[in-house]
Parts: structure tokens; sequence; C-alpha cells
């Protein structure tokens, strides 16, 4: 007598058990890839803002000011030659008439947790001499940054104008960071 083969519905239903099992962890674990990627791309996007207003400086001979602003659910910051540069008004921050502005449209659920520079104030400015971030404090200032997993990130800005990254979360990062805003 031949052997009849072929698959049994409970064959068909444990295998896609363990398939969708799979595919959950694995769209948990790609979501927090992204949501990482996302925090850790506002921490370098502010990094290359400074070092492109530090430079603008140095080559304008011209104080250049970075600007940052937030409310509970947004937050911007640009940087232009003016020192009332304000991100949330169209034209504010500028140079060579091109918008120099960054909003947290392009980092969805990335929250701007703190952005605080010498004197309490939320801006920073770089001197045409020589670079340096100008403040009478030793550190400058620093921006944090928090993702909806509570990761954070911070970018800190020396008087000097070195611009360094820490995270008390995140591997890879220093977490010799200054003091962390409350989650």
């Amino acid at each position: 007598m031949d052997k009849i083969r072929g698959v049994t519905l409970l064959g068909v239903m444990i295998t896609l058990l363990i398939i969708s099992i799979i595919a959950g962890f694995s769209t948990v674990w790609f979501n927090d890839i992204i949501v990482s990627q996302r925090l850790q791309g506002a921490a370098q996007q502010v990094y290359t803002d400074l070092r492109a207003a530090q430079s603008e400086a140095i080559k304008r001979n011209n104080t250049v000011y970075v600007h940052f602003k937030k409310t509970t659910t947004d937050w911007c910051y640009g940087f232009s030659l003016n020192a009332d540069c304000d991100c949330t008004v169209a034209n504010s921050c500028q140079l060579d008439g091109i918008e120099r502005t960054t909003t947290n449209d392009a980092f969805k659920g990335i929250i701007l947790q703190q952005s605080r520079f010498a004197g309490g104030t939320e801006y920073t400015a770089f001197d045409p001499r020589n670079g340096f971030a100008q403040a009478g404090a030793l550190k400058n200032g620093t921006v944090w940054f928090k993702s909806a997993n509570d990761d954070q990130i911070a970018v800190i800005l020396n008087r000097l104008g070195r611009v360094r990254f820490c995270s008390p979360t995140l591997e890879n990062y220093s977490n010799q960071c200054p003091t962390r805003p409350s989650l």
C-alpha cells in the first residue's frame, strides 16, 4: 500500500505560529533600532550645524549665533548673524538668503529635553577670530535629546568650540555626561 504524503492542518498552524512569533520579536527589535537611529541622527545634526556655525563665523569674520527653541511638543534651532534669530519665524535664521534652521520634523519621536548654555541661555555664539564658543564659563553648553524608549544623548559644546557626545543609555558613547535633565 502506498503511503499518502501531505501536510496536516496542525502542521501548518504550528509553522504559522512560529513565523508569527519570530516576526513579532523582529518588529519590536527593528523599531528600537529606528528610534535609536533617529536619536543619534538628531544629535549628529546639532553637531554638524554647530561646526558649520563655527566655520561661518571664522569665514565671515563675524559672530554667528545659534538659537534653540522648544515647546512641549516641538523644537527647532537655527543659526545666523542675527543675535535675535528665531527658528519659529520664517526667514529669521538665514545666511546668504538661505534658511539655516532644523526642526523636529525630521526626527519623529525625538524630544529636545534641554538646551542650556552659559548664563542659562538657550543660545550660543561663535567668535570670529578663533571660533571659540563665547561664554563666561569654562563649559559653554549642552543640548539633551530623549527618545520614545527613554534613551538619552547629549551634545556638549565647550568654551574652545569643541563639540562632543555623551550618553548615559547608549553604547559606544562616553557616559561622562553633565547633569542629566529628568526623564
